[in-house]
Formats: structure tokens, sequence, C-alpha cells
């Protein structure tokens, strides 16, 4: 089974330049899901330790729990409006109990903004990224109870210097993590990652969206879940997706992350912007996948012919999205030893961040958020 690997990020990373910036292309074909066309990532040139790039989501043998070198969170916030992706004329997906659309969206402002199908909705702050491990290779792990997603039920509808309209959408969708993250992080080649460096890297998990009408709600509703092998997050490069559904519709999107510490409008690095940080993730909901556990939040992604694997099909397959967030990045910890293998720690390292719990506190800490992860996640159904 082919799985589609997305995209965005919220990660850290100092900036090696490749030679020429690399183009990477997805093809999406109508078999696996629906739709067909390319969904094309630039990655500006940018590779992280040991040159890993887009394609790659580990370093080495990859994660190794026993060599922490630093853990971090990301929170995210209401847009500011300040990003430079391209305005957009988005489809109304009805509102206020309207099952159909009711009109157009035109040059909407797309900061923080999402495009599901024809549709947009925006990502509010709190969506959350808690004990983000980075070892001292590079390597990231997250586990999946550690994320936590916002549900998308607003569209706040902003074109040029007019005021923000603020949409009660009718078609709504709570993302989820069904798998940890495995991914990269380029802070470990700075010798502080708490620096004002260009910063970023990628993480890859499988992901759930349960599709709501109206505005039932999780518990209330009954959700559509859809299924999504891969999913990718980054906060370095673009995105170009260009996908016709089998039925005929277009959908175009872009999308640009901002690299943590620069400034959205000028991509220059500014101290105003420090540790904040733009990701986006995009692709196409495929036909389906082979689980286990279906119809529970504890629904697992695994290959064909698995023992006690059922097919999942999903019901919105074809639509194609683009996921934008902004968000802020705290340091919580820095190996005393050093958090890298490719340089020495900074000593500013360790006076840039305070108030770090002592191991013990900071284990039971994290199985505290790990039980509310868990409580928060609701029941899936197909």
């Amino acid at each position: 089974m082919k799985h589609l690997r997305l995209l965005a990020t919220a990660l850290i990373a100092t900036p090696v330049f490749a030679a020429t910036p690399q183009t990477f292309v997805t093809t999406i074909g109508t078999a696996a899901y629906a739709s067909s066309g390319t969904i094309t990532f630039n990655d500006h040139g940018y590779t992280g330790p040991t040159s890993v790039g887009a394609n790659d989501f580990q370093v080495g043998t990859g994660f190794d729990a026993s060599r922490i070198g630093q853990r971090q969170n990301v929170v995210t916030k209401d847009p500011d409006w300040l990003t430079s992706d391209p305005t957009k004329t988005l489809l109304a997906d009805g509102f206020n109990g309207a099952p159909t659309p009711t009109g157009k969206y035109s040059s909407a402002n797309m900061d923080g903004q999402v495009n599901f199908f024809q549709w947009g909705y925006t990502t509010v702050g709190g969506s959350t990224f808690n004990n983000m491990q980075i070892d001292k290779a590079g390597n990231y792990h997250i586990a999946k109870s550690d994320m936590a997603f916002q549900m998308y039920d607003t569209f706040q509808y902003k074109k040029g210097t007019d005021p923000v309209q603020t949409v009660d959408t009718y078609i709504n969708f709570q993302p989820y993590a069904i798998s940890d993250a495995k991914g990269w992080c380029g802070s470990v080649l700075s010798s502080n990652p708490a620096s004002l460096e260009r910063m970023a890297g990628q993480v890859a998990f499988d992901i759930a969206f349960d599709v709501y009408l109206d505005d039932s709600g999780p518990g209330t509703g009954f959700p559509a879940t859809q299924v999504i092998p891969g999913f990718v997050m980054r906060s370095y490069g673009d995105y170009v997706v260009d996908v016709t559904t089998a039925g005929g519709t277009t959908q175009r999107f872009r999308g640009s992350a901002v690299e943590n510490n620069t400034n959205p409008v000028t991509g220059a690095l500014d101290a105003d912007y420090l540790n904040q940080v733009s990701f986006l993730g995009a692709g196409v909901i495929p036909r389906g996948a082979w689980v286990l556990n279906d119809g529970t939040a504890d629904v697992e992604v695994v290959a064909e012919g698995t023992n006690g694997a059922t097919w999942h099909e999903n019901q919105y397959a074809g639509y194609a999205f683009l996921m934008r967030a902004d968000g802020s990045r705290t340091l919580e910890f820095i190996a005393p030893g050093g958090h890298s293998d490719y340089v020495t720690t900074d000593p500013a390292a360790y006076t840039s961040i305070s108030g770090i719990p002592e191991p013990e506190t900071y284990a039971m800490m994290i199985v505290g958020l790990g039980l509310v992860g868990a409580m928060a996640r609701r029941r899936m159904r197909a």
C-alpha cells in the first residue's frame, strides 16, 4: 500500500543550504486517492544534520532515548496576517445550518488558514506539541499523546485591510495523531539552540481527521473518520498542491513556512521573532488504509496482510488539504553534557532557559501530560 507523505512543521534547525534548492514532486493517482495531480515541495536548499533532507526521517540509526540533547514545546497561536502566502478565493461550505455552499470569499488572507477541498478554516491558538525530544544526532521523537490539535470549526475571513469576519463553518474536522512522530531537527548544528539563527526541521506521523457536519461537535455527532498515513510537518520550504478530483473539481493551493526566528514579511532574522515559527502540511485524503483497532482512537495503520488488519475506507477520498499554523517554541531542557554530536554547547545556552525540572520531576510531568492526552482523545466512528 502506497503511503502518502504530506507536509508541515514546528521544529528547529540551523540553515545548511545546499548548492541548489531541491524540488520534490509527489504524484497523486486516482487508484490510491480518487484524485490525480501533483504536490510539489521546494526545500529552498535547506538540509539538516549529516545532510538529511526532505525524503529522510531519521539521522543514522534513528532516535536514541538514552542520548537526549534537548526538549522543547510548541504551541500554535492565532494568525497575525503577516505571512506572504498568496491570497486565495475560497468557496463557502455553508454556515448557520445551511448544508450547501452559499457564496465565495474573494482574495482571502491565508496566514494561519487551512485549505480543505475548496473551503477555508482557521488554525486558532492552543494546539500543542509537548515533550518534543531531540537526541544528540538530531533525531526527533514525539509521542502521539503529546500532540493535541484544536478543532477546525471557524473561518476567519480577512480581505486586505477590512475587519476580520469570523464565519461558523458547516463542515468541521478534528485532527489527532494516531502514531508517534519521528524526524530530524537542525538545531543540533547550532552551538546554542536558543540563539537567533535560522532553524527548521520535519517530522512524520500517521494522522486522522474526524469530519463533522453542522455544529454537533466531538462527542455528540457522528463523524466520518479519515485515516491518513505518513503526514509530514515541515518548518521550511514551500508547497504547491495541484490536484483534480475524479469528478473534475480543481484544488490548487500554495503555502510557505516561516523558519524559526525569521520575520514573516522580510524573511530576515529578527529578534522580535525569536522562537516564533510557522509550519504547514499538505496532501490528499487517500481512499483508505489497512488498520488495526478500527473505530477507536487507538486505530493503528499497518501493512496489508497484517494479522487482524481491516480496510478502513475514507468517505472524503480525493479531497486535498493544506494546513498552516503559526506557533511559539519554548526550549525546556538542554543536556548538561552537551546537546549535539556536531558542536560544543555554548554556555549561554544553559542560562537562556530557566526553571528546568529535575529529571524525576520532569518525567512525572510528562506522564501526567500523557494521561491527560489519552483521556482527551475521543473514540472514532467510521
